[in-house]
């Protein structure tokens, strides 16, 4: 009973301490403050610690042990103990009860380290890791998710359908006008708008004429080229990576479309090659592995 009642003690303090000894440093600052505190002190801090020692540690786990199962009692029960406030508390009482200046200050010379050697709470910057992507989704995705949220609140975005999956996966504050193969036949209800554009996004010259009019309809913020596939323009490649495609995919990518029944665009930037879509009034916003994103000025 006695080595349950300590186990109860010890693993309630690890919650926040990470080891004993701050447990230990604890109770010690209370026979500190039991032995060299006033009448006052005793009664407003000595009390109400003893009567939650008692609580927590004695009658909790024998109604735990004994009567009922108490899903609720944890480590967070050791909170109430406030124990760097007790510690300081009583470590300051101890300190000021030194005659002299020069042995108060020798006294925290000897203490200090005492302190911060008498354990590492849980709870600090250390147990904040890096987000890491556990369900192995695309980065790219990832990626581009993370900077349309950063601009927008809810943006709509038009992708290919071979890499929309992810994206509502991610966050559903990211709307794919799409969420998979959208082509006529393929979702019972999706509207003409969705059948064409996610037709003409996996062609290797997109109709962008069509494709904007619709986009515009549906009130698309962002469009996602793929680079291994797309050509908009002649000398148009832009994979300057060597991405490569896909041998699994078995859909039709010819082109319904030439270039010359598109606007004027052209390859700009040697250092970051992209299109230049000002024409159809679409603003570059950056590269993100095989794949470049475009906004729409509105």
């Amino acid at each position: 009973m006695i080595k349950l009642l300590i186990q109860t003690m010890i693993k309630a303090d690890n919650a926040y301490g990470g080891e004993g000894m701050m447990l230990g440093l604890y109770f010690v600052t209370l026979l500190i403050l039991f032995f060299y505190s006033s009448k006052k002190i005793k009664e407003s801090i000595m009390t109400p610690q003893i009567l939650l020692i008692v609580l927590m540690y004695v009658g909790i786990p024998l109604v735990d042990v004994f009567i009922t199962k108490m899903e609720f009692y944890d480590g967070r029960f050791f909170w109430l103990l406030i124990t760097p406030v007790i510690t300081a508390i009583g470590l300051t009482i101890f300190v000021c009860g030194i005659n002299t200046r020069k042995n108060q200050i020798l006294a925290l010379i000897f203490l200090m380290p005492i302190i911060f050697y008498c354990g590492k709470y849980s709870i600090s910057n250390d147990m904040y890791k890096e987000a890491t992507n556990l369900y192995r989704l695309p980065q790219s995705t990832v990626d581009i998710t993370e900077y349309v949220l950063s601009e927008k609140e809810e943006p709509v975005i038009v992708v290919p359908y071979t890499i929309s999956h992810p994206f509502r996966q991610i966050s559903t504050k990211v709307h794919p006008l799409f969420g998979e193969d959208a082509t006529e036949g393929r979702i019972f209800g999706a509207s003409g708008d969705m059948w064409e554009i996610c037709d003409q996004m996996e062609r290797v010259i997109p109709d962008l004429n069509d494709v904007m009019e619709r986009s515009i309809r549906n009130d698309v913020d962002y469009i996602l080229f793929d680079t291994v596939y797309t050509e908009l323009c002649e000398n148009g490649n832009i994979n300057v990576y060597n991405y490569p495609a896909d041998p699994r995919y078995v859909g039709d990518r010819t082109p319904t479309v030439t270039y010359d029944d598109l606007l004027p665009i052209t390859v700009v930037d040697e250092d970051d090659p992209h299109w230049d879509l000002s024409a159809y009034n679409l603003k570059y916003c950056g590269r993100f592995e095989q794949y470049v994103l475009y906004e729409f000025i509105k």
